[in-house]
Protein backbone atom coordinates (compact mmCIF):
# COMPACT_ATOMS: atom_id res chain seq x y z
CA UNK A 1 0.00 0.00 0.00
CA UNK A 2 1.07 3.71 -0.74
CA UNK A 3 0.52 4.16 3.09
CA UNK A 4 3.30 1.67 4.16
CA UNK A 5 5.85 3.78 1.97
CA UNK A 6 4.65 7.22 3.16
CA UNK A 7 1.64 8.11 1.36
CA UNK A 8 1.03 9.26 -2.27
CA UNK A 9 1.62 12.91 -1.12
CA UNK A 10 5.12 11.49 -0.61
CA UNK A 11 5.52 10.09 -3.42
CA UNK A 12 4.18 12.96 -5.66
CA UNK A 13 6.79 15.23 -4.38
CA UNK A 14 9.69 12.76 -4.69
CA UNK A 15 8.69 12.35 -8.83
CA UNK A 16 8.07 16.43 -8.76
CA UNK A 17 11.78 16.39 -7.61
CA UNK A 18 13.23 13.95 -10.17
CA UNK A 19 14.81 16.45 -13.60
CA UNK A 20 12.17 14.48 -16.21
CA UNK A 21 9.13 14.71 -14.40
CA UNK A 22 9.60 18.69 -12.57
CA UNK A 23 7.57 20.35 -15.04
CA UNK A 24 4.23 17.45 -15.11
CA UNK A 25 1.30 18.50 -13.74
CA UNK A 26 0.14 16.82 -10.32
CA UNK A 27 -2.46 15.45 -12.04
CA UNK A 28 0.05 13.41 -14.41
CA UNK A 29 2.41 12.49 -11.46
CA UNK A 30 -0.65 11.46 -9.64
CA UNK A 31 -1.93 8.62 -12.32
CA UNK A 32 2.04 7.94 -12.64
CA UNK A 33 1.95 6.91 -9.28
CA UNK A 34 -1.08 5.27 -8.92
CA UNK A 35 0.32 2.62 -11.16
CA UNK A 36 3.23 2.71 -9.83
CA UNK A 37 4.66 0.58 -6.39
CA UNK A 38 7.20 1.01 -3.45
CA UNK A 39 9.78 -1.38 -3.38
CA UNK A 40 12.33 -1.83 -0.16
CA UNK A 41 15.42 -4.04 -0.47
CA UNK A 42 17.81 -4.97 1.69
CA UNK A 43 22.04 -4.24 1.37
CA UNK A 44 22.76 -6.41 -1.51
CA UNK A 45 19.41 -6.96 -3.55
CA UNK A 46 19.30 -7.44 -6.99
CA UNK A 47 17.23 -4.50 -8.45
CA UNK A 48 17.97 -5.64 -12.08
CA UNK A 49 19.40 -8.66 -12.98
CA UNK A 50 22.24 -8.98 -15.38
CA UNK A 51 20.99 -10.11 -18.91
CA UNK A 52 17.57 -10.58 -17.77
CA UNK A 53 14.75 -7.82 -19.63
CA UNK A 54 14.65 -4.71 -17.78
CA UNK A 55 10.91 -4.24 -17.03
CA UNK A 56 10.46 -1.38 -14.83
CA UNK A 57 11.62 1.69 -13.57
CA UNK A 58 12.73 2.79 -10.24
CA UNK A 59 12.92 6.25 -8.52
CA UNK A 60 15.24 6.07 -6.07
CA UNK A 61 13.26 7.55 -3.12
CA UNK A 62 16.23 6.23 -0.17
CA UNK A 63 19.26 4.70 0.05
CA UNK A 64 21.75 4.56 -2.91
CA UNK A 65 21.71 1.79 -6.23
CA UNK A 66 25.05 0.89 -7.97
CA UNK A 67 24.18 0.81 -11.55
CA UNK A 68 26.64 -1.28 -13.97
CA UNK A 69 27.29 -1.52 -17.31
CA UNK A 70 29.49 -4.19 -18.79
CA UNK A 71 30.10 -5.42 -15.03
CA UNK A 72 31.88 -2.56 -14.20
CA UNK A 73 30.23 0.71 -12.32
CA UNK A 74 28.30 2.77 -14.35
CA UNK A 75 26.64 4.98 -11.86
CA UNK A 76 25.78 5.29 -8.38
CA UNK A 77 21.88 6.67 -8.17
CA UNK A 78 20.68 8.92 -4.78
CA UNK A 79 17.66 10.01 -4.60
CA UNK A 80 15.55 11.48 -6.97
CA UNK A 81 17.06 9.97 -9.79
CA UNK A 82 15.71 6.95 -12.02
CA UNK A 83 17.17 3.46 -12.70
CA UNK A 84 16.81 1.66 -15.46
CA UNK A 85 14.31 3.87 -17.99
CA UNK A 86 15.79 3.84 -20.97
CA UNK A 87 16.82 0.13 -20.55
CA UNK A 88 12.97 -0.44 -19.55
CA UNK A 89 11.62 1.80 -22.58
CA UNK A 90 14.02 0.09 -24.93
CA UNK A 91 11.94 -3.30 -24.06
CA UNK A 92 15.62 -5.46 -24.94
CA UNK A 93 17.94 -7.34 -22.95
CA UNK A 94 21.09 -5.35 -21.49
CA UNK A 95 24.16 -6.21 -19.43
CA UNK A 96 23.04 -3.47 -16.75
CA UNK A 97 23.00 -4.90 -13.44
CA UNK A 98 21.73 -2.73 -10.73
CA UNK A 99 22.03 -3.42 -6.53
CA UNK A 100 20.90 -1.78 -3.22
CA UNK A 101 24.19 -0.50 -2.01
CA UNK A 102 22.69 -0.40 1.42
CA UNK A 103 19.21 -0.04 2.48
CA UNK A 104 16.82 1.24 -0.25
CA UNK A 105 13.49 2.22 -1.14
CA UNK A 106 12.80 2.90 -4.60
CA UNK A 107 9.06 3.30 -6.63
CA UNK A 108 8.84 0.92 -9.32
CA UNK A 109 6.57 1.76 -12.57
CA UNK A 110 6.09 -1.25 -15.13
CA UNK A 111 7.22 -0.87 -18.41
CA UNK A 112 3.73 -1.45 -20.02
CA UNK A 113 2.14 0.30 -16.88
CA UNK A 114 4.30 3.55 -18.13
CA UNK A 115 3.89 2.91 -21.88
CA UNK A 116 -0.01 2.96 -21.36
CA UNK A 117 0.06 6.45 -19.49
CA UNK A 118 2.83 7.65 -22.62
CA UNK A 119 -0.47 6.50 -24.75
CA UNK A 120 -3.25 7.69 -23.34
CA UNK A 121 -1.69 11.24 -22.33
CA UNK A 122 0.64 12.64 -24.67
CA UNK A 123 2.20 15.20 -22.10
CA UNK A 124 3.93 12.49 -20.27
CA UNK A 125 5.06 10.61 -23.32
CA UNK A 126 6.29 14.34 -24.43
CA UNK A 127 8.14 14.58 -20.93
CA UNK A 128 9.45 11.08 -21.19
CA UNK A 129 10.86 11.70 -24.58
CA UNK A 130 12.68 14.86 -23.04
CA UNK A 131 14.09 13.11 -20.53
CA UNK A 132 15.59 10.29 -23.01
CA UNK A 133 16.84 12.86 -25.62
CA UNK A 134 18.52 14.07 -22.88
CA UNK A 135 20.16 10.88 -21.39
CA UNK A 136 21.23 10.34 -25.20
CA UNK A 137 22.71 13.64 -25.71
CA UNK A 138 24.54 13.06 -22.24
CA UNK A 139 25.81 9.59 -23.26
CA UNK A 140 26.85 11.11 -27.18
CA UNK A 141 29.01 14.11 -25.07
CA UNK A 142 31.08 11.13 -23.60
CA UNK A 143 31.43 9.02 -26.62
CA UNK A 144 34.01 11.95 -27.70
CA UNK A 145 35.24 12.61 -30.99
CA UNK A 146 33.16 9.70 -33.58
CA UNK A 147 34.77 8.63 -37.15
CA UNK A 148 32.41 8.52 -39.84
CA UNK A 149 32.56 6.91 -43.23
CA UNK A 150 29.18 7.53 -44.46
CA UNK A 151 28.26 8.84 -47.78
CA UNK A 152 29.19 12.57 -48.35
CA UNK A 153 26.22 12.79 -50.75
CA UNK A 154 23.15 11.19 -53.25
CA UNK A 155 23.77 11.61 -56.79
CA UNK A 156 20.89 10.84 -57.52
CA UNK A 157 19.09 14.33 -55.54
CA UNK A 158 19.88 17.32 -57.39
CA UNK A 159 19.12 21.27 -55.77
CA UNK A 160 16.06 21.13 -58.57
CA UNK A 161 14.51 17.85 -56.91
CA UNK A 162 14.44 18.82 -53.00
CA UNK A 163 13.37 22.16 -54.20
CA UNK A 164 10.15 20.88 -56.18
CA UNK A 165 9.34 17.66 -54.25
CA UNK A 166 5.71 17.31 -54.02
CA UNK A 167 3.85 15.69 -50.81
CA UNK A 168 4.00 12.25 -51.97
CA UNK A 169 7.83 12.23 -52.79
CA UNK A 170 8.06 14.12 -49.33
CA UNK A 171 6.55 10.96 -47.85
CA UNK A 172 8.68 8.42 -49.98
CA UNK A 173 11.92 9.74 -49.20
CA UNK A 174 11.01 10.01 -45.25
CA UNK A 175 10.13 6.68 -45.41
CA UNK A 176 14.10 5.94 -46.58
CA UNK A 177 14.88 6.83 -43.33
CA UNK A 178 15.70 4.28 -41.20
CA UNK A 179 14.37 5.19 -37.87
CA UNK A 180 11.00 6.59 -40.19
CA UNK A 181 10.56 2.93 -41.86
CA UNK A 182 7.60 1.72 -39.96
CA UNK A 183 5.77 4.80 -39.80
CA UNK A 184 2.38 5.42 -41.08
CA UNK A 185 1.83 7.25 -44.27
CA UNK A 186 -0.73 9.38 -42.88
CA UNK A 187 1.47 10.30 -40.05
CA UNK A 188 4.77 11.09 -42.41
CA UNK A 189 2.03 12.70 -44.76
CA UNK A 190 0.93 15.42 -41.64
CA UNK A 191 4.74 15.90 -40.80
CA UNK A 192 5.81 15.92 -44.63
CA UNK A 193 3.25 18.81 -45.31
CA UNK A 194 4.90 21.12 -42.65
CA UNK A 195 8.19 20.43 -44.23
CA UNK A 196 10.58 22.63 -46.34
CA UNK A 197 13.26 22.59 -48.35
CA UNK A 198 16.60 23.53 -47.48
CA UNK A 199 19.53 23.84 -49.51
CA UNK A 200 23.01 24.76 -47.96
CA UNK A 201 26.47 25.84 -49.42
CA UNK A 202 29.88 23.75 -48.75
CA UNK A 203 31.49 25.07 -45.40
CA UNK A 204 27.81 27.46 -44.33
CA UNK A 205 26.97 27.21 -41.12
CA UNK A 206 23.63 25.18 -40.62
CA UNK A 207 22.98 26.43 -36.79
CA UNK A 208 25.86 27.24 -33.73
CA UNK A 209 26.32 25.92 -30.28
CA UNK A 210 23.35 28.60 -28.38
CA UNK A 211 20.84 28.63 -31.15
CA UNK A 212 17.53 28.03 -30.86
CA UNK A 213 16.33 23.97 -31.29
CA UNK A 214 13.11 24.52 -32.59
CA UNK A 215 13.69 22.23 -35.91
CA UNK A 216 15.25 19.39 -37.42
CA UNK A 217 17.20 18.52 -40.52
CA UNK A 218 15.77 15.17 -42.59
CA UNK A 219 18.85 15.02 -44.86
CA UNK A 220 18.52 13.96 -48.29
CA UNK A 221 21.70 14.67 -49.67
CA UNK A 222 25.14 15.82 -48.28
CA UNK A 223 27.08 15.93 -44.90
CA UNK A 224 27.02 17.37 -41.95
CA UNK A 225 30.25 17.97 -39.66
CA UNK A 226 28.85 18.83 -35.67
CA UNK A 227 31.17 19.26 -32.75
CA UNK A 228 30.75 20.76 -29.81
CA UNK A 229 34.19 22.98 -29.17
CA UNK A 230 35.55 20.52 -26.84
CA UNK A 231 36.10 16.72 -27.76
CA UNK A 232 32.84 15.81 -29.10
CA UNK A 233 33.25 15.13 -33.01
CA UNK A 234 30.77 13.68 -35.27
CA UNK A 235 29.15 13.55 -38.73
CA UNK A 236 25.69 13.06 -40.49
CA UNK A 237 24.98 12.01 -43.94
CA UNK A 238 21.96 11.19 -46.24
CA UNK A 239 18.76 9.63 -44.75
CA UNK A 240 20.14 10.72 -41.27
CA UNK A 241 18.05 13.33 -38.78
CA UNK A 242 20.26 16.08 -37.45
CA UNK A 243 18.99 18.04 -34.13
CA UNK A 244 16.58 15.90 -33.47
CA UNK A 245 18.07 15.37 -29.67
CA UNK A 246 18.12 18.52 -28.83
CA UNK A 247 14.82 19.70 -30.06
CA UNK A 248 12.90 17.07 -28.12
CA UNK A 249 15.05 17.76 -25.20
CA UNK A 250 13.69 21.78 -25.67
CA UNK A 251 17.67 22.70 -24.45
CA UNK A 252 19.69 25.26 -27.10
CA UNK A 253 22.09 23.90 -30.01
CA UNK A 254 24.90 21.96 -27.59
CA UNK A 255 26.97 21.82 -31.02
CA UNK A 256 27.85 23.77 -34.06
CA UNK A 257 26.66 21.75 -37.41
CA UNK A 258 28.59 23.18 -40.53
CA UNK A 259 28.41 21.81 -44.18
CA UNK A 260 31.24 19.47 -44.89
CA UNK A 261 29.63 19.70 -48.70
CA UNK A 262 26.55 21.30 -50.12
CA UNK A 263 23.62 19.45 -47.75
CA UNK A 264 20.20 19.11 -49.27
CA UNK A 265 17.46 18.41 -46.47
CA UNK A 266 14.25 18.81 -45.23
CA UNK A 267 13.48 21.26 -42.17
CA UNK A 268 10.78 20.17 -40.30
CA UNK A 269 9.62 22.23 -37.04
CA UNK A 270 9.72 20.11 -33.82
CA UNK A 271 6.10 21.57 -32.68
CA UNK A 272 4.60 20.46 -36.22
CA UNK A 273 6.24 16.70 -35.28
CA UNK A 274 4.28 16.92 -31.90
CA UNK A 275 1.40 17.97 -33.36
CA UNK A 276 1.32 15.36 -35.60
CA UNK A 277 2.14 12.48 -32.67
CA UNK A 278 -0.38 13.82 -30.09
CA UNK A 279 -2.99 12.43 -32.95
CA UNK A 280 -1.26 9.04 -33.43
CA UNK A 281 -0.47 7.55 -30.07
CA UNK A 282 0.43 4.53 -31.43
CA UNK A 283 2.84 6.23 -33.80
CA UNK A 284 4.20 8.02 -30.80
CA UNK A 285 4.62 5.22 -28.25
CA UNK A 286 6.80 3.43 -31.15
CA UNK A 287 8.98 6.75 -31.48
CA UNK A 288 9.61 6.59 -28.00
CA UNK A 289 10.69 3.23 -27.45
CA UNK A 290 13.08 3.42 -31.19
CA UNK A 291 14.57 6.36 -29.30
CA UNK A 292 15.05 4.65 -26.01
CA UNK A 293 16.83 1.81 -28.01
CA UNK A 294 19.25 4.11 -30.18
CA UNK A 295 19.94 6.13 -26.89
CA UNK A 296 20.62 2.12 -25.01
CA UNK A 297 22.78 1.87 -27.78
CA UNK A 298 24.43 4.85 -27.83
CA UNK A 299 24.85 4.27 -23.66
CA UNK A 300 26.57 1.05 -24.88
CA UNK A 301 29.17 2.84 -26.78
CA UNK A 302 30.47 5.13 -24.16
CA UNK A 303 33.90 4.09 -23.84
CA UNK A 304 34.97 2.31 -19.71
CA UNK A 305 37.20 5.18 -19.13
CA UNK A 306 34.38 7.81 -19.74
CA UNK A 307 31.85 5.52 -17.49
CA UNK A 308 33.64 5.23 -14.58
CA UNK A 309 31.31 7.61 -12.27
CA UNK A 310 28.80 9.10 -14.27
CA UNK A 311 26.29 10.33 -13.34
CA UNK A 312 24.29 11.01 -16.47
Amino acid sequence: MLAEAGGAVELLVALKAVAPFASMPLEDLAILVERAKPRSFAPGDVVIERGAPVDAIHVVLEGTLVEERGGQTWAVREPYEIVGGVDALAGASTDVAVRAEGSARTLELEREALLDVCYERFDVLATVAKGVAAMAIAARRLIGAMPWHGETSDPAVTEADVRNLDLAERVAFMRSIPVLQDTAVLTLAGVAATSTPVVVAAGDPLWRIGDPSDHLLLIMSGAIDCDDEAETRFALGPREVAGVLDALSTIPRWYNATARTRVLALRTRIADVMDVLEDDPDTAVAALTQLARATSNLVAAVPQTARQGSRS
